[in-house]
């Protein structure tokens, strides 16, 4: 299985579901400012095997592929939090938002870097796709969809206990 493949979309991102992949929430001292090539980025926490970043800071500004190239040649796994709900109201209309986070993906894809998604809601870009939405939204959300379609879901305490009671 491929880094990317090996992924997590981990929704409602509790500490148990988190602690149980070995990722803890990082502490407001380890946040830093990262140096890019168009733009500074400040992210939770970065070391040498992981950046952990809040969707809006990646996604919600005006980053783009030469920033996501380079962070993608320097840290070898990405945890990605707050990311929004496509269907939620926060959501509609971020088609900006929603195509830069589908360059992070294709970025990610290619060099074939383990993503975890952390999400305080439901993350169905497949059902947000369909046409009650922008029209704008849609080419993106069911490019989002497409892309982590292969990342596992993990959406409850239950499925954990559930999971390791079967020893998955």
């Amino acid at each position: 299985m491929s880094g990317f493949e090996r992924g997590l979309i981990i929704t409602p991102g509790t500490d148990r579901q988190l602690g149980t992949y070995g990722l803890f929430r990082p502490a407001p001292s380890q946040q830093q400012v990262l140096e890019l090539p168009s733009h500074d980025l400040t992210v939770r926490s970065a070391d040498p095997d992981l950046l952990w970043v809040g969707f809006a800071a990646l996604c919600g500004g005006a980053l783009g592929n030469a920033d996501y190239g380079t962070l993608a040649g320097t840290f070898p796994a990405w945890v990605v939090d707050g990311v929004p709900s496509p269907a939620g109201k926060a959501a509609a209309g971020a088609a900006a938002a929603w195509h830069r986070f589908l360059d992070v993906l294709d970025t990610l894809r290619d060099r074939d870097i383990m993503l975890i998604l952390i999400s305080p809601g439901p993350l169905d870009w497949e059902a947000a796709s369909q046409p009650a939405g922008a029209p704008s939204d849609h080419a993106a959300l069911s490019g989002i969809a497409d892309r982590l379609a292969a990342l596992r879901r993990v959406e409850s305490d239950e499925q954990l206990q559930d999971e390791q009671t079967s020893g998955c």
